[in-house]
């Protein structure tokens, strides 16, 4: 085989894995784990019944694959590029606020989040075990832009990191859990918009206006 048919080989390669994850996450947001079939992913995503198993290999791998992808996509890491030389407040900020965006600019994909998010609740332990890592991972993550707010002095003194980035999550997740339960009862972005002004007014180092101008 030629180098130009095995770059051709590749391409196609991931794209169909490409497509086999987006389906499978369309299953699960559709119907749960439980009822999704590597078959089931295979005809969703415009191919044969036996790809994803031939891809996969088992239910189970190409759920920790989706679960790599999804939670990737979702870490407080992938927001680190855009918080460089910003101070702990204002990388609070912009991480709370791309999370907050993201109910208008990606809903389907946090709709598969939730789904797996939900199922991790249940009988599925490499679940579990993945998303208690990625919330802790989430919580260490923004407790560490509140350390950063105190050393800099953007943050109040006072304020406990860990406390704080476990209210933020917790809050996070009950937005979130509202809004995939019954998306028409809440407006995601308008609470998360109060709550975000909340937090920083009540955390920031800086005079408020009414303060500073009394």
């Amino acid at each position: 085989m030629t180098t130009r048919q095995l770059n051709g080989h590749q391409v196609r390669s991931e794209k169909s894995t490409r497509l086999l994850l987006r389906a499978a996450g369309e299953l699960v947001a559709e119907g749960g784990y439980q009822s999704m079939t590597l078959a089931t992913v295979g005809e969703r995503a415009g191919y044969s019944r036996s790809l994803a198993t031939a891809r996969f290999g088992s239910k189970a791998k190409l759920l920790e694959a989706l679960v790599d992808e999804i939670v990737g996509r979702w870490s407080v890491e992938t927001m680190e590029p855009e918080l460089q030389g910003l101070s702990g407040l204002d990388s609070l900020r912009v991480i709370l606020q791309g999370i907050r965006n993201a109910y208008g600019r990606r809903p389907d994909s946090l709709s598969v989040l939730y789904a797996l998010i939900f199922e991790a609740a249940g009988p599925v332990p490499e679940l579990h075990d993945r998303f208690v890592e990625f919330h802790l991972d989430q919580r260490e993550r923004i407790s560490s832009h509140i350390r950063n707010g105190l050393a800099d002095g953007s943050i109040n003194e006072g304020v406990d990191p860990d406390a704080l980035a476990a209210m933020i999550v917790a809050q996070l997740r009950g937005v979130g859990y509202l809004w995939k339960l019954d998306p028409d009862s809440i407006d995601a972005t308008a609470v998360l918009n109060t709550f975000i002004d909340q937090v920083l007014q009540r955390i920031s180092a800086e005079p408020h206006p009414r303060e500073a101008a009394s």
